[in-house]
């Protein structure tokens, strides 16, 4: 070994002693703004505050370290101090190595509580009983469209969307040996499956597809049964032991998931807002665009509008499920809301947060 490497590997010794020596400072620090927050009755995660952070530093920076690992690096950080400051529970659609966890440790950090959830209905039930600070399930994924059971949700639901990130979605076929002509079965999530519905339809013509409640679950059958093989992320299957029979099977290369954070409140306004919400409206002619032109009226991004039945009424009629660019704390989304509530039967803010930069959110596109 070189005198010179001796050298650095040395200074690079006492760097890391001195950036441990300023971590612990700054989760001493963080303790104390923990029990101010406490006696302030003030909420523990302040996520302008984070934002704010990031954006300086990532002005600041000036290479050669990478923006996305600074801002992977602060999130741990992030994170350590939330869980100083007091212990967070947050739910996802399990088991883990879903996508949902990843999303979920993508956004939180590793330093939580993290708590998985047998079905979609089963993670918004342990928010609203108290068992979860909050929630992380998929809205849409940019290939198959909305996740219809999330929206049902959101219609009984009381909590609030509090944030969202997209994550590209990988998928792998795997199975315990690792060679396609053993797979007699496949399994996977309806939404993985319809997302490789084209490469399973040629490489697998004659093989019964079956749905499970997660791509882990899947995973978890074919580790119990050798003939069949699971439609996963390569990292989940592989960590349960499975062998991957091919990878990036999924048929579009731009397969997007979005998931939202759900919490007991939205997040404060950030300057670039996203407001969900669900309007009904009397089943005649030009009820609908009557709400529409209010929105046009006022200038306002419409994002989304999709529309839903609305069980327990009549036969075809509907909620209307759209995304509005701007906090409803705005005063222009106030008063387009208050003339909005002139033409709906009902109005139901599902929530404002903040959106997330495509670059931040799929590490690909860094």
């Amino acid at each position: 070994m070189s005198e010179q490497l001796e050298i650095l590997r040395s200074r690079i010794d006492e760097i890391d002693s001195e950036i441990l020596n300023l971590l612990n400072l700054r989760m001493s620090l963080a303790i104390q703004i923990g029990c101010t927050k406490a006696a302030q009755d003030k909420p523990t995660i302040d996520w302008q505050r984070e934002r704010a952070i990031l954006e300086k530093l990532s002005g600041l920076n000036t290479g050669p370290l990478r923006d996305s690992t600074l801002r992977a690096v602060f999130r741990e950080i992030f994170s350590g101090s939330r869980s100083l400051q007091q212990p967070l529970t947050v739910a996802y659609l399990g088991p883990p190595g879903t996508h949902t966890h990843e999303a979920a440790l993508h956004y939180f950090g590793e330093s939580i509580d993290f708590k998985p959830c047998g079905s979609l209905r089963m993670t918004f039930k342990e928010l609203a009983v108290g068992r979860a600070h909050f929630a992380v399930v998929p809205i849409e994924n940019s290939v198959e469209g909305s996740i219809r059971e999330t929206l049902d949700l959101l219609l009984e639901s009381n909590e609030k969307i509090c944030g969202e990130l997209g994550r590209e979605i990988r998928h792998s076929l795997a199975n315990q040996s690792g060679e396609i002509q053993d797979v007699k079965r496949v399994m996977s999530h309806p939404q993985a499956l319809a997302q490789c519905r084209e490469w399973l339809s040629s490489h697998l013509p004659d093989v019964g597809l079956e749905e499970t409640l997660s791509t882990a679950r899947a995973a978890e059958r074919a580790l119990k049964d050798k003939e069949v093989a699971a439609v996963a992320g390569e990292k989940a299957a592989t960590f349960m032991g499975l062998r991957v029979v091919q990878r990036d099977i999924q048929d579009s290369p731009d397969n997007v998931t979005k998931f939202l954070v759900l919490g007991q409140t939205s997040a404060p306004p950030s300057g670039n807002d996203r407001t969900s919400l669900v309007f009904w409206v009397k089943n005649r002619p030009g009820a609908l665009s009557g709400v529409l032109e209010i929105i046009a009226g006022f200038g306002i991004d419409l994002t989304k509008i999709e529309s839903r039945p609305q069980k327990g009424s009549s036969a075809w009629e509907y909620a209307f499920f759209v995304d509005l660019m701007g906090h409803y704390e705005e005063s222009t989304i106030k008063a387009c809301l208050t003339q909005m509530e002139k033409k709906a039967i009902r109005i139901k803010i599902l929530g404002s947060y903040p959106i997330e930069d495509r670059a931040q959110c799929c590490p690909n596109h860094d």
